[in-house]
């Protein structure tokens, strides 16, 4: 590869690293092709980009945005996934495959500005993700409302009973 394509490939990772919701490192190592295109695919459902990095360039990108304390996992074959909207949901694809093939090794990952190594990624992966927190916030919302719906109901219902009770009084 030419240094202008390198220099460039460089420039994109370190854009990548520095807009990215969350980052995640991950050794493939023993992965065949199918499965590395099996996990790309499951990340790419959910807006996680998966990519292959030279462990060189990926230091120079990580250096040139002030990462410097990720250089130490960028060491054997290395995997970037870059989270794009959700930065919990790249933990979670990338641990439940982990889970299903013990060939990808889970490394580091970058969640809200700092780095943080393979232990804090199985806590990250546990967090709610966004609609699983917004439906709980619904689910407590509509409960309070569905009663007081229920209530009104119960209400207008006893008050025609007794205006059809009163009716049958006057008929009679």
């Amino acid at each position: 590869m030419a240094r202008p394509e390198k220099e460039k490939l460089v420039d994109d990772i370190a854009d990548k690293l520095k807009n990215s919701a969350s980052v995640y490192l991950a050794d493939y190592k023993g992965l065949n092709v199918e499965e590395i295109n099996d996990l790309r695919n499951q990340l790419r459902e959910r807006s996680v980009e998966f990519i292959v990095v030279k462990n060189t360039l990926a230091r120079l990108s990580a250096n040139k945005v002030g990462y410097e304390n990720l250089v130490q996992y960028l060491t054997g074959p290395t995997a970037m996934a870059f989270a794009l909207a959700d930065p919990i949901i790249g933990a979670k694809v990338l641990v439940d495959f982990a889970k299903k093939n013990e060939k990808l090794a889970i490394k580091a990952c970058i969640f809200d500005g700092q780095i943080y190594d393979q232990t804090r990624v199985r806590q990250i992966a546990q967090i709610p993700s966004r609609e699983q927190v917004l439906a709980q916030t619904l689910g407590m919302i509509s409960g309070p409302l569905r009663g007081l719906v229920n209530v009104v109901h119960g209400l207008l219902s006893a008050t025609v009973n007794v205006l059809d009770q009163i009716r049958k009084q006057k008929e009679n």
